[in-house]
């Protein structure tokens, strides 16, 4: 079981790079469907340094300048990072790290 789990993430890994360097946008959003559709078919999560590169809202691929503005904040104690989709307009924010913590 384990060795297939392994496969399916190499495979994931594969289709996951193709996205990020494919310069055809609509082909990148073809492999996130693929990527998606074999997470979901497998039952094994999409690891979540890739999270960041899917949009949330309309779960297509988020390429910093191209399909996404990525922003980076201070506040007081906090480093935020503001995900913006600049196809469905879907906002979200991460906390990157807290001072004094």
């Amino acid at each position: 079981m384990r060795v297939k789990k392994l496969r399916i993430l190499n495979e994931m890994k594969k289709v996951m790079r193709l996205a990020l360097e494919c310069p055809d946008i609509r082909l990148a959003d073809r492999y996130i469907e693929i990527l998606r559709r074999i997470s979901m078919k497998s039952r094994i999560r999409i690891p979540h340094e890739w999270k960041h590169f899917i949009c949330r809202g309309c779960k297509r691929i988020l390429i910093p300048g191209k399909t996404a503005r990525f922003r980076t904040r201070r506040r007081a104690s906090l480093t935020v990072i503001t995900i913006t989709c600049l196809r469905c307009g879907h906002i979200y924010r991460k906390v990157i790290k807290r001072k004094g913590k």
